[in-house]
């Protein structure tokens, strides 16, 4: 088993929402609180760019019309498509420009500046009630990581990965890696990216038609959210390596913050390599990680993560290479407070019937998970957060759209938190050293829970790989474990690896 490297000091954190542009900080003693203070006093975000989805549309339209000589007849419907635009949000102070289709076939338009959230949406009904064309129109969200960051291998600090009569508030794994640790699953993580840490870097997938070294791929399309290099042609930086630039914010555009590493924490819980004498070990240590980097600075919109999440099951996405290592789930620890968009829930539907498992978080409001989204669309293996004890945590949602729960830290006391890979650098990865990249450190909240989900299914997949999103579902709900302590609306209970496993080889 592996050994603690270092210990990290606790310090602040943050509870992080759609609405919460101004990053609120809460105690430690009670993030719920501050929770809940924080989205009522919330403002909007400031959205500039709008999805449509035309009926009888073509998908990935443009390279029809490239090989049927109809580019023209493209070019002018999209310029009557935006003269309707420009008519509706005439006096709005905006200009559109057409950026690209979507996998789902949806349109993506851009704002010349930004607009309230709540204008976004009247526009879109008025676009959508004015043109019998528009199947539907809606802003195109921005998504936010669902981690609550702090700063404190496996026998000392993952409590989270132990036998359950040692641990309640546990997933009860080891037995179930006596019958697999994963090995041939690949599991998507959409976040920020990875910073290639030496105890992650075996298990992740090297980078489609990029170099040595890069691995994953990166959906974020703004150069400046990326912080990549301005491209030369064009207006989107997405291809290979999905390498994580960090997400630091000078408080301008959204609240001031050092950079997270949120998507190297993830990655690390799923599938940390094991038994190489460094650090600590993934729920599923021999399944891959493909890192799809669609969270930068000040979050990611629903366009790049909808693509993202295609793209990780093999489907089409216009003007993008095909995936050719399609993941068998896709983990999403991130999220907002608005309805399941139809785009979302469009790109949901459209991978689950593919065969890959899409699980997300359920959010960090205590508040109800019908209310944040992608928690509320259809379908989702939805995860809320329970603490050292096996309570739900003080700020984990919860309710009906809740499958389960998984060990996301509760704050009740210094050790119940999710201890992972977690470089230490505040701002560049560039700006790191090497000890900085390969540090471990702690996080809490339901993206820490929901890795541990996607991790199990890994496992789970890896013995029968031919289950479907439902049962999935089914086999991580009826095995589960009731709650040691107060739970209540965490689904069907805690999710039991060892149970989930021997049923998905039974089935």
């Amino acid at each position: 088993m592996k050994k603690m490297l270092r210990t990290l000091t606790p310090v602040a954190l943050a509870v992080l929402g759609v609405c919460l542009s101004s990053g609120a900080m809460a105690n430690a003693v009670n993030p719920a609180k501050s929770a809940k203070a924080s989205l009522s006093v919330s403002k909007e975000d400031n959205l500039d760019q709008i999805i449509v989805k035309y009926r009888n549309d073509r998908m990935n339209a443009e390279a029809f019309a490239s090989a049927s000589g109809k580019q023209n007849e493209l070019v002018n419907l999209q310029a009557q498509r935006l003269g309707k635009l420009q008519q509706i949000s005439a006096g709005m102070g905006v200009a559109f420009t057409v950026k690209r289709q979507l996998a789902t076939g949806g349109w993506v338009y851009k704002a010349s500046a930004g607009l309230k959230t709540s204008q976004m949406l009247s526009l879109a009904k008025k676009l959508a009630a004015s043109d019998s064309s528009v199947e539907y129109a809606e802003p195109d969200y921005i998504m936010r990581r669902l981690a609550v960051p702090t700063d404190p291998f496996y026998a000392t600090n993952q409590w989270d990965m132990q036998d359950a009569p040692k641990q309640p508030g546990a997933i009860n794994l080891p037995a179930a890696w006596d019958i697999t640790q994963g090995k041939g699953i690949v599991v998507a993580v959409a976040d920020t990216g990875y910073v290639p840490h030496e105890d992650l870097t075996a298990n992740l997938v090297p980078a489609q038609g990029g170099t040595a070294g890069q691995y994953g791929y990166n959906f974020i399309t703004d150069y400046n959210k990326a912080r990549l290099p301005k491209p030369q042609t064009g207006s989107s930086v997405r291809g290979p390596d999905a390498i994580d630039m960090g997400d630091w914010s000078d408080g301008t555009g959204c609240a001031a913050e050092d950079s997270t590493w949120h998507g190297t924490h993830v990655a690390g819980t799923i599938a940390a390599v094991a038994n190489n004498g460094k650090g600590i070990s993934g729920v599923a240590p021999l399944a891959k990680v493909l890192p799809l980097r669609v969270l930068g600075m000040c979050g990611g919109t629903t366009s790049d993560i909808s693509d993202a999440v295609a793209w990780s099951a093999g489907l089409t996405v216009p003007n993008m290479p095909v995936n050719t290592t399609k993941a068998n789930v896709v983990n999403l620890s991130l999220g907002g407070i608005h309805a399941c968009s139809r785009t979302t829930a469009a790109a949901f539907q459209s991978v689950m019937s593919a065969g890959t498992i899409v699980v997300v978080a359920a959010g960090n409001e205590s508040i109800d998970a019908k209310l944040s989204s992608p928690a509320n669309c259809p379908g989702v293996i939805t995860v809320a957060s329970n603490d050292i004890a096996g309570a739900r945590s003080s700020y984990s949602n919860y309710g009906g759209t809740v499958t389960i729960a998984a060990p996301g830290g509760g704050f009740t006391t210094a050790s119940d938190l999710i201890y992972s890979t977690l470089p230490s650098g505040k701002t560049s990865y560039t700006a790191m050293t090497s000890t900085e990249v390969n540090a471990y450190g702690t996080m809490a909240g339901t993206s820490q829970a929901t890795p541990h989900v996607a991790g199990v299914i890994a496992l789970m997949l890896s013995v029968n790989p031919k289950l479907t999103q439902a049962q999935v579902k089914d086999i991580l709900m009826k095995p589960s474990r009731r709650p040691p302590a107060n739970c209540p609306a965490c689904g069907a209970g805690i999710i039991d690896a060892t149970a989930a496993v021997n049923a998905a080889k039974a089935q």
